[in-house]
């Protein structure tokens, strides 16, 4: 195990295959003396959030995996702790980061990691935050090191660290309130500094601390009367990941940490900048066959829902709808466990309820309290971490509408697809400043991935399709829904400003520019749309409307290269646009911004 022991005596290797440790070994986890550790325990206990350890009664019902079930992602862990790590030219990574979107099972991945290393002896500690829970302690940072401290006392090979951390504790009885970095100067760090191994000299230690949820740690909201900036979640958890760091950083420190977060942020770039030399990731994506894995925990489900109600067929449900579950599940666990809880739940008519879950879709008809609350609950609360929540429904809305899709042509003119325009192109229009786009959407990527702007032509994806199925039901996405008139609304605005300024908001390059600018005016031919929402005469943009350079913009129209082929003259290109502006004029008379645009339209055509 390479560093993991740098430091620490009498430590014997151990080996572990398929989850179970061989070797003649002694019970290290047996707690340590009462009269050894009792001073030190007592002092910390008011300090601690014991709903935050894996067994606690807070934890009673949280998710564990299904037996069977994410066995290649425990493995990968498993030989990231037991096999992997340095020496020489391949230093050990300390830190184990498990991320992906949210409701992929992470939290019951480290729950049942942590209930099975403790069994093992592996286990040194565990802090499980959570925002959901009742109690505050599991969203603060204040209790995490004491936490970690009690755990770590308590096991028999540590008891000799309790004399420390009393001694500390009694000497500076402030400490339990002080910044992490103190706390774990003086709660873990000298004490192991003074270690001298386990009491028996045979076998090994626990070498894993387990910490869950990080993007759930809360910042304390203090009242302050000077006008303070107030501290930010954000802030505790890279207060935390410094923590980690230093920690890690230490070669008194015998252990590993497995770290378990969604992709905020803050966390990403704390790894990006420490990440390659001391984190070892793993992404929760399909490389880890989740569908497999769903399937069969449902198949469990199900059959303890039929065991609980004797008059179910057995064929129920069927292989059809096994199937589709999975799909709808789009690799999330959060949908399954969400989907069981309601059907296996109080009522006595299961296939009822399964039905009503099979028919939830974008518009469900049914009434009354949605089988999905939990999951839109989840959904919720992470949109509203984005700066402005209502606009960041409204891009996402925008870019996976049916009725906003364009018309791309072939070389033939009668071959014709609607299809999404991509994040580029929607990121790009939508746009008020430059990198609004990545202000917006940091706080979701959970939920979705965002194409590199250099991709011009990728798609937002989803990783959950009933996320989109959230955002379009009004019931649900209760303060979040946006209905298409007010996307088409934003849209209007935003293509006003860019034929106003000639262009988007954001600084292009060529290759951008050109793309955009190429599916920019095949929309506002309106040759190019599926629906309807380029802004022509209206009073709300007339002043706007009126201030731009028709002449400049005759001139891009007549650079689009799906035009070429369609029409040979000047005349046949400009045509659709002045015919899609004067739609709205009335019969006797045209609106002032068609007048405009034709007269300026003329002219160029004229003078060209």
């Amino acid at each position: 195990m390479s560093r993991l022991f740098e430091g620490a005596h009498h430590i014997n290797n151990v080996e572990v295959k398929n989850t179970e440790v061989h070797g003649n070994y002694y019970d290290f986890r047996t707690w340590a003396s009462p009269s050894a550790t009792d001073g030190a325990l007592q002092l910390l206990q008011p300090h601690i959030a014991a709903g935050a350890l894996h067994n606690s009664e807070d934890r009673c019902d949280a998710p564990k995996c299904h037996p069977e079930t994410r066995v290649a992602v425990q493995e990968a862990i498993l030989s990231w702790v037991v096999h992997e790590g340095g020496g020489g030219s391949n230093p050990a990574k300390d830190i184990m980061w498990v991320t992906g979107p949210a409701g992929t099972g992470k939290t019951a991945i480290a729950g049942t990691i942590a209930e099975t290393w403790s069994k093992q002896g592996l286990l040194a500690g565990a802090f499980f935050f959570s925002s959901f829970s009742g109690d505050a302690r599991r969203r603060s940072k204040r209790y995490l090191v004491p936490t970690l401290v009690y755990q770590l006392i308590r096991l028999g090979c540590f008891q000799d660290m309790s004399r420390e951390v009393e001694l500390a504790i009694r000497q500076d009885p402030a400490i339990l309130d002080q910044r992490l970095e103190d706390q774990l100067e003086a709660l873990i760090l000298r004490p192991l500094r003074t270690w001298r191994g386990p009491v028996t000299p045979h076998g090994p230690i626990p070498v894993v601390l387990i910490i869950d949820g990080l993007d759930e740690c809360e910042a304390t909201r203090l009242q302050d009367k000077r006008g303070a900036a107030e501290r930010r979640d954000e802030d505790e958890q890279f207060e935390i990941l410094q923590a980690l760091h230093r920690l890690i950083s230490d070669v008194a420190f015998p252990f590993r940490i497995l770290l378990f977060s969604r992709p905020e942020p803050v966390i990403r770039r704390f790894f990006s900048f420490h990440g390659p030399k001391l984190t070892h990731e793993i992404f929760l994506d399909h490389k880890y066959d989740a569908d497999s894995d769903i399937a069969l925990y449902l198949r469990a489900k199900f059959a303890e829902i039929r065991f609980k109600n004797p008059g179910l067929p057995d064929s129920w449900p069927t292989d059809d709808v096994i199937k589709l579950l999975v799909e709808k599940a789009s690799g999330q666990f959060i949908y399954v466990a969400t989907v069981i809880r309601y059907v296996g739940g109080p009522s006595k008519n299961p296939q009822l309820l399964l039905r009503q879950i099979l028919k939830s879709g974008p518009r469900p008809d049914a009434k009354g309290p949605s089988p999905l609350a939990p999951l839109d609950s989840l959904y919720t609360s992470i949109m509203n971490r984005c700066p402005n929540p209502l606009l960041v429904a409204t891009w996402i809305s925008i870019s996976a509408h049916p009725e906003l899709e364009i018309a791309l042509y072939g070389r033939k003119h009668w071959t014709v697809k609607y299809v999404q325009p991509s994040a580029f192109f929607w990121t790009t229009l939508l746009s008020t400043y430059p990198g609004e786009a990545d202000d917006l959407f940091e706080h979701i990527l959970s939920l979705m991935a965002v194409p590199p702007r250099a991709d011009l032509e990728a798609k937002f994806h989803f990783y959950h399709r009933s996320f989109q199925e959230f955002l379009w039901d009004q019931e649900r996405c209760v303060g979040l829904y946006v209905d298409l008139s007010r996307m088409e609304a934003l849209l209007e605005e935003r293509c006003v400003q860019v034929l106003k300024a000639k262009g988007p908001a954001p600084v292009l390059t060529k290759k951008e520019a050109d793309y955009f600018m190429h599916r920019f005016l095949v929309v506002a031919t309106h040759e190019g749309l599926h629906g309807s929402w380029f802004p022509w005469p209206s009073d709300l943009y007339e002043a706007d409307l009126l201030a731009c350079d028709v002449s400049w913009w005759m001139q891009r129209l007549c650079e689009v290269p799906e035009v070429e082929y369609r029409n040979a003259e000047r005349f046949g290109l400009v045509y659709p646009w002045l015919e899609s502006i004067h739609e709205t004029c009335k019969f006797f008379s045209c609106h002032a911004v068609c007048r405009h645009w034709r007269h300026e339209a003329e002219r160029f055509i004229n003078v060209s």
